[in-house]
């Protein structure tokens, strides 16, 4: 995270970019701010890295969107933790189907980020990197604290119901 950290601390958060996000697969294109592409960048760069406790995020990060929003964010963080559960119970382990490892892990991981906050703080000029990790630490957190109510606005929007 460092070099990053350090290439954009003196950065504009709401400067105007245009970032190309290219893999194996596909090409992602995108006219946003630098914190949006920060904050993609960072995630995945904090899911890929040695810490045990992000690194719970690593097989998600196999499957990264970049620059999603709360919404996908959620439905993906969810699919992905009900995936491991059916992959668990067909190896004849124990799924949590209330999703309480889910809440528990982002839990863990709101410890670590106020820790990588504290420490990007202490380093940062501008305030790029700082609201890149804000807005990304508020999307993890919403799992933590208002899972129910983010799982009711996807299945009112699944149902139709809901408008973005």
């Amino acid at each position: 995270m460092l070099p990053v950290v350090n290439a954009f601390q003196a950065e504009d958060a709401y400067q105007k970019v245009t970032v190309e996000v290219t893999d194996d697969r596909r090409r992602y294109s995108k006219d946003t701010t630098l914190e949006e592409s920060l904050r993609s960048l960072l995630g995945l760069k904090m899911a890929t890295s040695g810490c045990p406790v992000l690194s719970e995020l690593k097989s998600m990060a196999v499957h990264h969107l970049p620059f999603a929003s709360n919404d996908e964010f959620i439905m993906r963080s969810v699919s992905h933790y009900l995936l491991q559960q059916y992959l668990a119970k067909r190896n004849h382990k124990e799924p949590d189907w209330e999703l309480k490892g889910l809440v528990e892990r982002n839990q863990r991981l709101q410890l670590v980020n106020q820790a990588l906050w504290q420490r990007i703080h202490s380093v940062c000029e501008g305030d790029s990197n700082l609201k890149a990790l804000l807005n990304f630490f508020s999307m993890a957190s919403s799992v933590s604290f208002s899972l129910e109510s983010q799982l009711r606005k996807l299945e009112a929007k699944m149902k139709g119901d809901g408008a973005d």
